[in-house]
């Protein structure tokens, strides 16, 4: 009862009956009071053909060649045909003999005066209907027929036409409720299976999906939830890239931290060691706290608690900085690192932290991706109301393909072949979420493999 199915069903099927219903009892008030209309026309016609056929035993009454025997017969005959009472009236509207005993007869007084006038007309009453007709010779007026019919055959009529009316309202409303029970089915048959996809991936399969031939809004909700399915599947997948990547990226460091660690608590080490040791636990750490910040910073732009810094930060001068950073790495594998900044640059409006975490980023994805012996090269432009920076490299380059998706949460170039490169995935999509929380924008160019990466930044200024 309390399916979606039965309430649609009992919904049109009530609201189609009532609107028939309201439909069949005006249809039938004009029916009955045509049927009434149409009875009282047929006994004005018939009291016309009774005047017609009474002209002749008038006249020969008149005449003297008839009696009023057969002027009654006549009457009789016809009130027999015509399932009336029959009433002949003088010229004063006397009555002079009728069909059955004239003293129970009703006269409608008007229609006779009518008729004496010389009027044919007809009139319906409670449960009688009457006409009336002159009769006339050589246009004098020779009498009147009075005609009396009771209602009931038109009342039967009239019913047995009610009858036929609600039947066709029954059959109707049949009809409709199979066409409502086709249509509740062709609406809820689809939500079933919406239904029963959703708890197919409520349970961990990502698999099912659903029609996309509708056209309607059910179709659209079909297209919708299928691309809902293929979001968050890719969102598991990426997940559990991204734990997976995490896990590794964080067990070596942490692995390294505890063997030298340990080694530094045995004391079994010279000074000369000892101090490589400490350094490289302090480099762990600082790798892993620079992933924390950026898994912290990304959930901050995610969830709007982040705030614009309103620093005004030196380009050249934080590109110098970043620089200093990455150049022991880039020198102990030959990569040359190259700046071009014009002088008197105007500021970057910005978070100090973001800026470094975002450069940083760029910076890092470069040095990773470069071979031995290779280049890295940032510069820096002013242009009206924008600061533009490229940082370029002779790397390994990026296919045409997966250029659109450098930028997506947990992407990574190759997984096979980069399993052997550190990064999660989220370096590049943090950088772009930056610039686009402080208005900038961001793409990056490569003309495939072997033949480098270009990163370009627009700032605001």
């Amino acid at each position: 009862m309390n399916s979606l199915r039965t309430r649609l069903l009992l919904a049109y099927v009530g609201l189609i009956l009532a609107g028939f219903i309201v439909l069949a009892l005006i249809a039938g008030r004009q029916i009955s009071a045509g049927t009434v209309q149409d009875f009282t026309t047929a006994l004005a016609e018939q009291a016309q053909l009774v005047a017609r056929g009474l002209h002749e035993p008038l006249e020969e009454i008149a005449e003297g060649e008839g009696t009023k025997e057969m002027l009654r017969g006549a009457l009789q005959t016809y009130a027999a045909q015509t399932g009336a009472e029959l009433v002949l009236l003088d010229q004063q509207g006397r009555v002079l003999m009728g069909s059955a005993d004239s003293s129970t007869t009703r006269i409608n007084t008007p229609l006779v005066e009518a008729a004496i006038g010389g009027s044919i007309g007809s009139e319906a009453e409670i449960d009688t209907a009457y006409a009336a007709a002159p009769i006339y010779e050589d246009g004098r007026l020779l009498g009147v027929i009075h005609l009396a019919a009771p209602l009931s055959a038109a009342q039967s009529l009239v019913w047995e036409r009610w009858l036929q009316l609600g039947g066709a309202v029954l059959a109707v409303t049949a009809v409709a409720g199979g066409a409502a029970f086709w249509l509740s089915t062709t609406l809820t048959r689809p939500l079933a299976r919406l239904q029963q996809a959703a708890l197919q991936i409520a349970s961990g399969d990502f698999s099912p999906r659903l029609a996309e031939t509708r056209q309607d809004e059910l179709g659209q909700v079909s297209r919708a939830f299928n691309h809902m399915a293929a979001q968050v599947a890719a969102m598991i997948e990426e997940q559990r890239a991204f734990a997976s990547n995490a896990s590794h990226e964080l067990r070596t460091p942490l692995t390294n931290i505890r063997l030298r660690s340990e080694a530094l608590r045995d004391g079994a080490l010279d000074a000369v060691t000892a101090q490589q040791y400490a350094a490289e636990i302090d480099d762990e750490a600082q790798r892993m706290g620079n992933l924390v910040q950026d898994l912290m910073l990304l959930s901050r732009l995610d969830s709007g608690r982040l705030e614009a810094g309103r620093e005004k930060i030196d380009p050249e001068r934080l590109a110098r900085q970043l620089l200093m950073e990455i150049k022991p790495q880039a020198d102990a594998r030959g990569i040359r690192l190259r700046l071009n900044a014009p002088p008197d640059l105007p500021p970057m409006t910005a978070g100090q932290v973001h800026l470094q975490i975002l450069f940083r980023n760029l910076l890092s994805n470069a040095l990773k991706y470069t071979p031995d012996g290779g280049q890295i090269r940032w510069m820096i432009a002013a242009a009206e109301g924008e600061i533009r920076h490229t940082i370029s490299d002779t790397g390994e380059g990026v296919a045409a393909n997966d250029l659109p998706r450098l930028f997506d949460r947990f992407f990574r170039v190759d997984k096979s072949r980069s399993r052997a490169v550190p990064g999660v995935g989220l370096g590049l999509s943090l950088v772009r979420t930056i610039v686009e929380f402080y208005g900038g924008a961001i793409r990056m160019e490569s003309a495939g493999f072997g033949a480098g990466t270009a990163v370009y930044v627009v700032w605001p200024t």
